[in-house]
């Protein structure tokens, strides 16, 4: 498999361009953290996670392909790495999956996003 459909494994694509399906669905949050990249920590606003990975806001120029580790309740540290930047916001894949108890714990203490639609 060529490196760049390793990158985007997570991803299962639609012949349709603008649907984009993925492995797991994410849950809508709405939480404040940190990203610590090349020793320089950077404030987040998380704004969806699941088990593989997370979408937030920051302000920090982060590249596609940055080792990063993400502050997280109960996880702590939890490494990733940029699998895309856009527009202020960045996605980040774990390196590894969160087991699924310790998820639902994690997840108990962020609070839900409020959506206005």
């Amino acid at each position: 498999m060529s490196s760049m459909f390793a990158s985007l494994a997570h991803l299962n694509r639609s012949p349709d361009p603008a649907v984009n399906q993925r492995r797991v669905q994410r849950d809508l949050v709405d939480m404040v953290s940190h990203v610590t990249a090349q020793g320089r920590s950077h404030g987040v606003r998380i704004i969806n996670i699941s088990a593989l990975g997370l979408m937030c806001r920051t302000e920090a120029q982060l590249a596609i392909g940055e080792r990063v580790t993400v502050w997280l309740p109960v996880v702590k540290e939890q490494a990733g790495e940029v699998r895309w930047a856009e527009e202020g916001r960045i996605g980040v894949e774990f390196r590894e999956r969160i087991d699924p108890r310790t998820y639902d714990a994690m997840l108990s203490l962020i609070p839900p996003r409020q959506t206005a639609w």
